[in-house]
């Protein structure tokens, strides 16, 4: 293989790496944190309750960022990478709850997919309906590599 071609193969993987290895390894933390069959508590189970919730809305809201990023630059179309990174992140919400379900010690629960997306759907909604995106578009050399 020419130098050329091997500079431009690794170089393309160094950018796939940059943009979609964000969103797989907090996956992969979401995945493991759900695999522990007991999570530390808060005291009191009013607070633990709402650490809880609260992390489950920041991590997958991160998620969905993250996923934006990534198919936004797989995609080049801002408004589509945001309703697939929307329904993706859906997806990871919905089977990460079936997953706890085979975890002794947690059990599934539908109520945290609604709020595992609620972040991302608020998100979406904001920047959909605030003329944000085309802000975005008409600076993202604001947000250039």
């Amino acid at each position: 293989m020419p130098d050329s071609t091997h500079s431009r193969l690794t170089q393309k993987i160094l950018i796939w790496l940059w943009y979609w290895l964000p969103p797989l390894l907090l996956m992969a933390l979401i995945f493991y944190v759900s695999s522990q069959p007991r999570l530390p508590q808060a005291p009191g189970p009013r607070i633990d309750a709402l650490l809880k919730k609260l992390a489950h809305v920041t991590e997958y809201t991160l998620l969905y960022i993250l996923l934006v990023r990534a198919f936004h630059h797989s995609q080049n179309n801002l408004e589509r990478a945001m309703r697939i990174s929307l329904l993706a992140t859906a997806v990871y919400a919905i089977s990460d709850e079936v997953h706890q379900a085979f975890v002794p010690g947690r059990h599934a629960n539908g109520y945290d997919v609604l709020i595992d997306i609620s972040g991302g759907l608020l998100l979406w909604g904001l920047l959909r309906s605030r003329g944000w995106l085309r802000r975005f578009r008409t600076q993202n050399h604001y947000f250039a590599e």
